[in-house]
């Protein structure tokens, strides 16, 4: 839970200075005074560099097109209560998943400050939240939330740690600790993180390209498009990390990129997952459903190795509390001779563990196949 307001008389800040800005926010300098703050305020760093003062206990948060964050409050706070608005897509995932049992007081967000896929300044500022997070690189929302006073916390996404999603998700634990007084979770996701991706590395360092199965994660698609994931994406990270070849970063492919048919003809991979940032699911390509894209003679087709990536407290596809699940989930399918985990024991150990909660036989079925719905927005 949020703690209490804490005392924090003065918070040094050796060789920084102030820069005047918009109410609630500083920017660093380099001038060697300190910042005095009263016995209600803190300051903490956000992750663009931006000093961000925290005016006692925040009660009310909203998170925009960073998407996956409001489950990072969750996991280092252990309620949603705070959470009073959040982005449309956010909520599709969040009504979605197993935190809407975790935290049922998610559901209760209010998404009406986007409108038409853009931040709306003036229902932002009905909703008057103490925080809101936004993601770094949007600058035209965090200037215009700033703009109209409202406290602005930017977050980056794939560039807060170079793409790896146990560090990226770590680093949002590490800021949030910091502005809710909470530390425990940080700490142990990490633990359990490094723990897991050692385990793996065992057995998968010494293994050559060849010994490893060509794979695909594909982003979004439809009849319009299919956007694959590449280099310096959240899906090479994973896909490295459990003993796979990423045909796509392989193939030049940088961040996500749209493809054509003939382009994965040509990289002919042999599993493919697919995010839940779609609605398309493996059956789709089985069945060949989608109007333009014949994809029967793909060797993960014909060989029955698509695979939807399963959500749990949140999407597993980008940095989520459920990585360490994510990482035996990928090294089951990339090397099924070295790994047999067995995803229902893990993710019941998982969640009792780290969440305290029993998940039922048939809430682990939905996590490992999750609805088309939570990508639907």
């Amino acid at each position: 839970m949020v703690k209490s307001k804490k005392m924090i008389a003065a918070v040094a800040l050796s060789a920084m200075a102030l820069a005047a800005c918009s109410e609630g926010e500083t920017k660093v300098e380099e001038t060697g005074a300190e910042v005095q703050t009263t016995a209600e305020e803190k300051i903490v760093i956000d992750q663009a560099g931006t000093e961000i003062k925290i005016n006692g206990v925040v009660d009310e948060i909203v998170t925009g097109s960073i998407l996956p964050y409001f489950h990072t409050w969750y996991v280092a706070t252990n309620s949603t209560k705070e959470i009073v608005g959040m982005h449309p897509n956010s909520y599709n995932a969040a009504e979605n998943s197993i935190l809407a049992k975790l935290s049922p007081d998610v559901l209760k967000a209010d998404t009406s400050f986007v409108q038409n896929g853009e931040m709306n300044v003036e229902e932002l500022m009905a909703i008057n939240p103490d925080l809101y997070f936004e993601l770094a690189t949007d600058e035209k929302s965090i200037d215009l939330a700033r703009s109209a006073g409202i406290n602005t916390v930017a977050i980056k996404a794939i560039d807060a740690a170079a793409a790896e999603p146990l560090d990226t998700f770590n680093s949002w634990l590490e800021l949030t600790a910091q502005i809710a007084d909470t530390t425990d979770r940080a700490d142990k996701f990490l633990q359990i993180g490094e723990s897991v991706q050692s385990e793996i590395n065992e057995k998968i360092d010494s293994l050559t390209a060849e010994e490893k199965p060509n794979a695909l994660m594909i982003y979004q698609m439809s009849d319009q498009a299919i956007t694959v994931s590449g280099k310096n994406f959240f899906g090479n990270q994973w896909l490295k990390a459990t003993g796979a070849n990423d045909v796509a970063a392989d193939g030049g492919v940088e961040g996500r990129k749209d493809v054509n048919m003939e382009q994965i003809f040509s990289w002919n991979p042999e599993i493919i997952y697919i995010t839940n940032f779609t609605e398309v699911q493996p059956e789709d390509l089985y069945n060949n459903t989608i109007e333009g894209q014949d994809w029967s003679q793909v060797e993960a087709v014909k060989n029955k190795q698509v695979y939807k990536i399963p959500l749990g407290i949140y999407r597993w596809f980008p940095p989520s509390g459920d990585a360490p699940l994510m990482l035996k989930w990928l090294a089951n399918i990339n090397q099924p001779d070295l790994f047999d985990y067995d995803m229902n024991d893990e993710i019941r150990t998982y969640y009792k563990d780290f969440y305290e909660y029993d998940v039922t036989d048939e809430e682990i079925e939905q996590i490992l196949h999750p609805s088309s719905d939570a990508a639907k927005y």
